[in-house]
């Protein structure tokens, strides 16, 4: 069960954690897991406005096939400590949960369906052993793939408004992950937590 805080604390019709999710694990393989909690977060799409409207937003551009690309999405870094207080408890409750700091939020704000993200795994894998990357997913519904590194079968999971992610294990280090292009799709806003 994700330990939430009091609905009390929050207005009615407010965002606010869930008081009732549960986390489903997902075993990828031996070493690496997915948890899954449909609802972790109530009144995602409200949240999703507030961080459109107040984030600094950026399209960074990357060295791909020997030429720089924008990356087709809008990302920014979120400081915890300047976070809005619903993301603080975010990290708070998935500090109980996992009984590990999450220390930084990145934010990724895919526009509409053309925007995407490629096939990696996330950097912090080269400095730590086993890294956790939680995600919540705010806005219309994407679907996150991952698949072994080095190839074999992929394995996906459609991510709706107040759902929860979170990569475990090995994930990191033996698994790709990626939100394909799609013909339609709402926007859609990815709060991502990596553990300190």
């Amino acid at each position: 069960m994700v330990q939430a805080l009091p609905l009390s604390l929050f207005a009615a019709g407010e965002p606010h954690l869930a008081s009732d999710s549960t986390i489903l694990r997902h075993h990828l393989d031996h070493d690496s897991w997915v948890d899954t909690s449909t609802g972790w977060l109530r009144g995602g799409d409200a949240l999703l406005d507030a961080l459109v409207g107040d984030l600094p937003w950026r399209q960074s551009r990357r060295l791909m096939w020997n030429k720089w690309v924008d990356e087709p999405r809008l990302t920014t870094g979120v400081r915890l400590a300047d976070a809005s207080p619903l993301v603080r408890a975010m990290a708070r409750s998935l500090r109980r949960t996992y009984a590990t700091p999450f220390a930084s939020c990145w934010c990724n704000y895919y526009r509409d369906g053309r925007d995407s993200v490629a096939w990696h795994s996330d950097q912090i894998a080269k400095d730590r052993l086993n890294p956790l990357v939680a995600i919540v997913s705010l806005g219309g519904p994407r679907t996150f793939a991952l698949r072994p590194k080095g190839g074999g079968a992929a394995q996906s999971f459609v991510m709706h408004s107040g759902d929860l992610l979170v990569m475990g294990g090995a994930t990191q280090h033996h698994w790709e992950h990626a939100i394909a292009k799609c013909a339609r799709a709402a926007p859609r806003l990815s709060v991502t937590f990596r553990h300190g």
